[in-house]
């Protein structure tokens, strides 16, 4: 039951796909980051649909870093 892997389909903030079926074991949180194509991109919303099928859908925006967190090496 926990060890279940989630499908889920991120979206930018027009809904248009970045990355599709990614098998994850767990669901990103809202405000989370999450690296994908070399980029940092928060987790703006998270969006379950429950129809014939569970869809997971992951909105997401690129994140500037303005407070400096990131290490640039």
């Amino acid at each position: 039951m926990f060890n279940r892997r989630h499908k889920i389909n991120f979206l930018d903030e027009k809904w248009n796909p970045i990355k599709l079926n990614v098998n994850l074991n767990f669901i990103p949180r809202t405000h989370e980051l999450v690296f994908l194509n070399s980029k940092y991109y928060r987790v703006a919303n998270v969006i379950h649909n429950i129809d014939k099928s569970i869809a997971i859908y992951v909105i997401i925006e690129l994140y500037t870093d303005d407070f400096n967190l990131l290490d640039k090496k």
